[in-house]
Order: C-alpha cells, then structure tokens, then sequence
C-alpha cells in the first residue's frame, strides 16, 4: 500500500484558495500495489466545526468567485435560455455575500441580480465551481413574477436572495455532466507559478459517454510525442454526477512513476494518443 500527500496555498484546479500562503491545504492519498481494482475507498471525514473568516478572508473568497465568473460574461446557459454574466460585486450590507448580475446579452432591462452566499451553514468557504452551478439551478427556477417583486438596486436591477437555493446546493448538489468533465479537465489545465514544474499537462480532454470522460497527458519527458489517455469517471455507484476526481490528479503520477499505470492499459485504439489507461474501476472500487 502506498500513502500520497499532496499540499499547497491552494487547489490544483484553483478552486480553493486561501489567502495566506503560508495556510495549507492538500489530499492524503492511499492506494493499493499489485492490483487491478482498489478494495476499499477511503474517504476524508469533514469537520462540522465552523471557520471564522475575517474581512480578509472574505475579500479572498469573493475574488476567487469573480474570477470564476468572468469566464461566463460571454457564455451563461440554462436549458434553453442563455444568460450572461453583467457583473460581479460584492453585496452591500451583506457580509460574505457576492452579487451576480445576469442577463440576456442585449436588453439591460432584463438584468436580475442574486446574492449568493460565499460559505455554507458551517462556515466553510463554497469552491467558486459549486457557486456557479448553485446560480445556475437558482436561475432556473427564478420566474419573472419573482424578479416584479424582489427589491431592486441604484441601477435599478431586481435583487434576488439565493441563500436558500445555494445552501440547499450545497446540502444536496445537483451538478450536470458539464460541471464534472469540466473539473476533470481543470485539475490538469490549472496554470502553475513560475517556479513550479507540471508532472503531467493537458493535451486535451473528450467525453466518451454519459459517465466518463478521457483526457489526454504528457510529462515533461514526452512532450515530443503523442499523448497518452486516461479515462475518469463522471459518475458514482448510483449514477450521480460527481464533479471533482481529486485522487487521480494526486495519484496518477507516482502510478505512472512506479509502473502501476501500465496494470491498467487498455486494449483500444485511439487515434488522438498512443495508450489508454483505464482508471474508472479502479477509482470507484467496482
């Protein structure tokens, strides 16, 4: 059995920042030798304890959510109805809340903005990913009856209180395919400081079907020649979304290091890489 520690000021997907760099945050990882399939899953308990966060603090979370945000001033969907991000601020008078402003890309008027709360009923920061994917179910259950009579702003745009919709979020995610292929994706693709080297770099990623994705990776090594796969699940046992597949980000290079990956090595073809590895039962344990 192998025990891998990874730590940092912040996530590899930088989701989860903190805003002293001398904090850490990180991932134990255990994992079987000599085996196809991981016997058991170990799982970090959380801590119900309540963090305080000063103005500081704070001033760090809603940073981290208007960078996540401002990927979505041009693109913003919601079924069929597309909204786009107008800004991000911080909420007046409200302590620890963002403000989002959306609309639909062309008429001010149909501007709505929510406060979203930035930490959960425990006092624990909300990655900014579960943010966006918590406005987004608000959003879909906003009507316009709704936005006549929420109270409106100096610019005169309707506020919505989301605090409800994103704790119950949070309480009970409900995140789509995208979230999940996106997060795979995000935990290789995030930019590294200057003095720091990438184990492994995204070349590219696709989803395969409705419950796994594949991604394509180099090392600093083989960066002259094609890519190899590796496929993630999206899904759990019971067939739920799961956004975040932080042990293979943390284990997949000391398996490519030790010659475990090679264990797993699929017999496909793939014109976009040279191997294919499979890592979904070994990370679900099935």
């Amino acid at each position: 059995m192998q025990v891998v520690a990874q730590y940092h000021w912040e996530a590899s997907d930088h989701r989860c920042k903190f805003a002293d760099r001398d904090d850490k945050i990180g991932v134990i990882t255990t994992y079987c030798q000599g085996v196809d399939k991981c016997p058991a899953a170990l799982k970090p308990s959380v801590t119900d304890q309540s963090m305080m966060w000063d103005e500081k603090d704070l001033s760090g979370l809603q940073a981290q959510f208007a960078h996540e945000m401002l990927s979505r001033v041009t693109a913003f969907a919601t079924g069929h109805e597309h909204r786009f991000v107008r800004g991000v601020v911080s909420a007046p008078g409200r302590r620890g809340f963002g403000r989002v402003v959306l609309w639909d890309g062309q008429l001010l008027s149909t501007s709505i903005a929510f406060d979203v709360p930035l930490t959960d009923t425990h006092g624990m920061d909300i990655p900014p990913g579960d943010l966006t994917a918590a406005l987004r179910s608000a959003l879909a259950d906003y009507s316009e009856r709704e936005g006549e009579g929420a109270p409106r702003d100096v610019f005169g745009i309707p506020v919505i209180d989301a605090s409800a919709a994103v704790h119950g979020f949070v309480d009970q995610p409900r995140f789509q395919l995208p979230d999940a292929l996106q997060a795979a994706a995000a935990a290789f693709s995030a930019p590294l400081r200057s003095d720091e080297s990438a184990e492994l770099r995204l070349r590219g990623f696709l989803l395969l079907d409705q419950a796994t994705c594949r991604l394509y990776l180099d090392t600093p090594a083989s960066r002259g020649a094609p890519p190899f796969g590796v496929d993630l699940p999206l899904r759990d046992e019971k067939g739920s979304v799961v956004v975040g597949v932080t042990g293979a980000h943390a284990v997949l290079p000391v398996l490519l290091e030790t010659g475990e990956l090679e264990r797993m090595r699929r017999n496909v073809h793939d014109p976009y890489c040279h191997a294919v590895y499979n890592l979904v039962d070994w990370l679900t344990g099935c």
